[in-house]
């Protein structure tokens, strides 16, 4: 019976070398947890929780706030009159 840690050493030595398969990156012993090695820093990003899309509310705005806080003020000029700037 091995220890836990050896146990997940090989497991992650395993994840990562078929990582390298999938990925078609060169299998290294060395680069697992070598944080200087880009196939490593990329086995991990690959392992991140990714962030769920809520259907409910906007992705960039949580509802909390207005997007645009510009007050009372109209968007545009109430007192402009649409008419050509030079007469013929």
């Amino acid at each position: 019976m091995m220890k836990p840690e050896v146990v997940k050493i090989f497991d992650d030595l395993e994840a990562l070398h078929d990582f390298c398969r999938f990925e078609l990156l060169p299998f290294n012993e060395a680069d697992l947890y070598n944080r200087n090695s880009k196939v490593w820093r990329d086995f991990e990003y690959s392992k991140k929780p990714k962030r769920h899309w809520n259907n409910d509310k906007p992705r960039y705005n949580n509802g909390d706030k207005p997007r645009y806080n510009n007050g009372d003020k109209p968007r545009y000029n109430k007192e402009f009159q649409n008419r050509p700037r030079f007469e013929r």
